[in-house]
């Protein structure tokens, strides 16, 4: 991305530094996920070369969800900067893994004192750090406890921001600052504390500032979301903190923090960054519980007391203070409230300006939220609530969406349990922007929550050499090359890594990644193989007519010595290299030699053809690698050099294209917001040929098959379809497209009766003839309702949901089951679910069973299990209960937060003597030594003798205490008072 190459350039010049293949922070300050600067080729990813070179793991249950950062202090080799959950931090080789540095900054704090399992173990350093160049100080949020206590409940939670030295780790002076204590700048009944929040957020800083964002616990406790800035500077402190919800519309404020009364509006962006633009920020909040716009229409210039469900620009002033500029908020955020589908489970995406824009948008923002919607707004003026249907720009089908990245013209977005799309930007004919739907990956995300933000990387921006690289809880690291050929993001296949850390990115160093895993391991991919060629890669042929060929010379020189080069091969036999053009005999270091590679389209064909040496070649963009093989005179180098190739193939003659060839708008639920305005879609025409483009007719039809009887065309008027579907802009007859000149067509689907439809929209040209087929479904809502299971084998829908297993035995195990069933229209999905985590009272599948993000079909249910699994006590203990909810909630709006209350009582067996309740007469006190000197001066003995029949001896005998021990004998003792 040319804006970023262009700031990177800037802060080399400034800041000496920062190497050129360092990620100081989360991605970029945009937040594009556009990477240029790593030397990624995907001829070497591709490569058997390329894999793990290394693999630690520290502390026991030590987890990171903070990214790893690369950095190059002066006059030091590249490292990476770890920050865990365990409040410890470290610096390793950026190559070797070898550690360099640790530090522990605090006890963290535990997360059994919340209850929220979303985060196991400890919560310490989640937000990801970020470095400043300039001072080579690392910056960020620890979570722990007041005066360095190791435990101590919500209450004495407490948040420092420290600023350490990146090779010593030792604190700067005036370092670290409690965040705890200060109240918000826009309401000051709004103050801050740490143990009922969590800092996810990646960090960010703008000029002197820091920057953090603050969420909830699973939405537990009373607490409000809000944005933190702290000055670099020492002994200056927080210079600003600003609250999501405040008066007049947040609702009032309460003492108690554990009651669930706060203004929430967290923010968690599913730990990405704050997108940055100069002194602006751009954040997105999730589900709020002050909604001050109600319904009616509101300026996105006119401030809000309420951010919920929003996405907020802020400036960011010299002195440090926080200001609301402009936000925008979903038409439907009352609904996305009641459902859990929070907006803010992603952060906004800036796109580049010089790419990304179109009529009247100099700068375009992007935000995707758990209701699967992507939201295309003006990033300078964001649309306010109910301003026109601009917000909303196309939905993708009703599933979790997790982020969006992009390139030079693609824009993906991640899904779980979906493969992940690309959209192509284009424009209509009033020249405003609109994305279409190109392409999409062949494999599915993982089916539950924890897809990373994904990420573009490139051989320095050289063509062809786009990697979109995408992290799976499942599947672990995933890398497809990042322009779509013929609708697939075709994978590249490189070492399984295992399922990772859930939202990971990766970071990015000299042409190796980082990431860490779900065991607690931090990993590194690479290439560790010295190469014994430097040759010009990537080749672009750049425009090749079909049925032409095309030349380019690649040089090479000798980086060690060879005996020998023994040949030369392409993955795609279209490409060709020769042998016999190659240099024979040794080569000593230094030496240069050239070869030519020849892009061999005579025999490719448009349109298929019998016994064809090649397929069908449509225009379009290929690419593919050529190997060269060698024998090297020095050991432990390469024998195989990867070459990236790619072209784009053209027609000689016009030639029309549609992409995609089908567009599924995916489901309409009757009544719903959305069924309002209907589903959004586009398709673009391009003319990929030589020649000017003409148009000659369109129209459209229900069927192209004739086999169905004859094809009966309809003329289009007023942008009708047929069957619900409609366009407000299409090309007219006459209309040209000259060569290289694409057309976005936008395209609606409405509908208010159930079913499914479908059309055909036909295209005449001069270019060739073309169909688009148009798909959607009308559907009612989810209908969610939920019960638990009886002892009887039966299912209790009462309302509220109590599970009661009543009396358990201890040493015992039983288990229940929560069921939730969908009797609507359309596929239910559980959007909030929080199981239980007590010893003896949990949820043994918890990562299976109602998970986030899980789908339930019309007319199914889905199980979650629940266990009592009582500890083996001895006889006669007094009885304890147990408790627990399970926090459930679905996208049905009319379902709400469910918190199933779950409790048993655990009972051991009573024996000896007994009280008319049925408890023992002699309760459990504890287990003693009886040395050698004994107390106990009074024995019995039995042959048929029980711990029972010993107390029952004991209380006949008038004794307050009974011992016993070993399997027959018994000790008796009387005393006139208690013990």
């Amino acid at each position: 991305m040319r804006s970023i190459l262009i700031l990177l350039a800037v802060l080399a010049t400034a800041v000496h530094s920062l190497a050129p293949t360092d990620e100081i922070q989360d991605a970029d300050p945009a937040q594009s996920s556009y990477l240029s600067n790593h030397n990624m080729d995907p001829s070497i990813v591709g490569s058997s070369s390329f894999g793990i070179l290394w693999k630690n793991q520290y502390g026991p249950k030590e987890r990171w969800y903070a990214k790893p950062l690369v950095y190059t202090p002066p006059g030091a080799s590249q490292l990476v900067f770890l920050a865990s959950a365990m409040n410890v931090i470290r610096t390793v080789d950026a190559v070797n893994g070898t550690l360099l540095n640790s530090r522990t900054l605090q006890p963290p704090f535990l997360q059994s004192d919340i209850g929220c399992t979303d985060i196991p173990d400890y919560i310490g350093v989640i937000g990801t750090p970020i470095i400043d160049p300039s001072t080579s100080t690392a910056y960020f949020f620890s979570k722990g406890y007041k005066n360095g206590a190791s435990n101590g409940g919500p209450a004495n939670g407490i948040y420092k921001f420290y600023a350490v030295d990146v090779q010593t780790l030792k604190d700067r002076p005036g370092f670290p600052i409690l965040i705890d204590g200060n109240f918000a700048d826009n309401d000051h009944a709004r103050y801050f504390i740490g143990g009922t929040v969590l800092q996810r957020t990646s960090v960010t800083m703008i000029g002197n500032v820091v920057i953090g964002g603050f969420g909830g616990h699973c939405d537990l406790f009373n607490y409000t979301g809000m944005l933190v800035a702290v000055s670099k500077s020492p002994g200056v402190g927080v210079t600003s903190l600003y609250a999501m919800e405040s008066s007049p519309g947040a609702p009032p404020v309460v003492s108690d923090i554990t009651v669930q009364q706060g203004g929430k509006a967290g923010i968690w962006q599913a730990g990405q960054g704050f997108a940055t633009d100069g002194n602006r920020l751009f954040l997105v909040t999730g589900n709020g519980e002050g909604h001050n716009n109600g319904d009616v229409p509101a300026s996105g210039r006119t401030p809000l007391s309420t951010l919920d469900e929003v996405v907020a620009s802020f400036t960011v002033s010299d002195a440090g203070k926080l200001s609301l500029s402009d936000y925008f908020e979903p038409y439907e955020y009352l609904s996305m409230d009641a459902g859990d589908r929070d907006l803010g489970s992603g952060g906004v995406t800036l796109l580049d300006p010089d790419v990304f824009k179109g009529a009247g948008v100099s700068r375009i923002g992007i935000a995707l939220g758990k209701n699967g919607k992507a939201y295309i707004m003006n990033a300078n003026n964001l649309g306010g609530f109910k301003q026109g249907p601009g917000g909303k720009f196309f939905t993708y089908p009703p599933e979790e969406a997790s982020s969006q990245v992009l390139d030079h013209i693609h824009l993906r977005a991640v899904t779980f349990s979906y493969p992940t799309v690309c959209y192509k930007i284009g424009h209509d004919s009033q020249g405003a922007p609109l994305f279409t739907l190109v392409g999409q990956t062949a494999v599915a995300g993982a089916g539950r929550v924890g897809i990373g933000t994904p990420t573009i990387t490139t051989n320095n921006n050289k063509p062809g050499t786009g990697i979109l690289w995408i992290t799976d809880p499942n599947a672990g690291v995933r890398a497809f090359h990042a322009v779509p050929v013929n609708g697939v993001l075709t994978q590249i296949p490189i070492t399984p890594t295992g399922g990772l850390n859930k939202f990971l990115r990766p970071a990015f160093g000299d042409g190796r990644l980082y990431v860490s895993d779900s065991n607690g391991n931090v990993i590194c991919l690479g290439s560790p193989v010295a190469l014994p060629l430097k040759c010009s890669s990537p080749i672009d042929f750049g425009n090749t007519p079909i049925g032409s060929t095309n030349t380019k010379t690649i040089n090479c020189t000798a980086l060690i010595g060879i005996n020998s080069i023994n040949g030369c091969v392409t993955g795609d036999k279209t490409w060709q290299c020769s042998n016999s053009t190659l240099p024979k005999g040794p080569l000593a270091q230094g030496a240069q030699f050239s070869f030519p590679v020849t892009w061999n389209l005579t025999q490719a064909s448009i349109n298929d053809a019998q016994n064809a040496s090649f397929g069908k070649i449509l225009p379009g963009v290929f690419s593919t690698s050529l190997n060269i093989y060698t024998s090297n005179a020095v050991p432990k180098y390469s024998e195989i050099l990867p070459i990236s190739l790619s072209g784009t193939t053209v027609s000689k003659s016009a030639f029309l294209t549609v992409a995609p060839p089908e567009v599924d708008f995916g489901g309409i639920v009757i009544g719903s917001d959305g069924a309002k305005t209907g589903s959004s879609a586009a398709v673009i025409v391009s003319n990929v040929g030589t020649e000017t483009l003409t148009f000659l007719g369109l129209a459209w039809t229900k069927s192209v098959d004739s086999e169905d009887g004859p094809v009966k065309y309809t003329n289009i008027t007023n942008g009708n379809l047929g069957s619900g579907f409609s366009s407000t802009s299409l090309p007219i007859v006459g209309q040209t497209l000259t060569t290289g000149q694409s057309l976005t067509i936008p395209l609606k689907f409405l509908a208010t009766v159930t079913g499914a439809y479908s059309t055909f929209l036909q295209i005449w040209s001069t270019g060739g003839t073309e169909y688009i087929l148009l798909t959607g479904s009308a559907s009612t809502a989810a209908i969610a309702n939920i019960s638990v299971s009886t002892v009887e084998g039966g299912w209790d829908y009462s309302n509220p949901v109590v599970m009661n297993f009543g009396n358990v035995r201890a040493g015992s195990t039983q288990s229940r089951s929560i069921r939730i069933c969908n009797s609507g229209g359309t596929a239910l999905h559980i959007t909030k679910s929080k199981p239980p985590i007590d010893t003896e009272l949990f949820a043994p599948n918890s990562a299976v069973d109602l998970h986030e993000a899980q789908s339930i079909d019309v007319n199914s249910c889905a199980l979650g299990q629940v266990s009592i699994s009582a500890a083996p006590l001895g006889v006669n203990r007094l009885d304890h209960k147990v408790s627990d909810v399970w926090i459930l909630n679905t996208d049905d709006l009319n379902f709400g937060v469910h918190d199933v209350q779950i409790s048993a009582n655990i009972v051991t067996n009573q024996t000896g003597p007994l009280l008319q309740n049925g408890s023992a007469q002699y309760l459990y006190l504890g287990c003693y030594n009886d040395g050698n000197g004994r107390q106990l001066q009074k024995q019995f003995s039995s042959p048929d003798n029980e711990n029972g029949q010993c107390q029952i001896t004991c209380f006949k005998a008038g004794y307050i205490f009974a011992g016993t021990e070993y399997r027959k004998l018994n000790r008796l003792h009387r005393e006139t008072r208690p013990c």
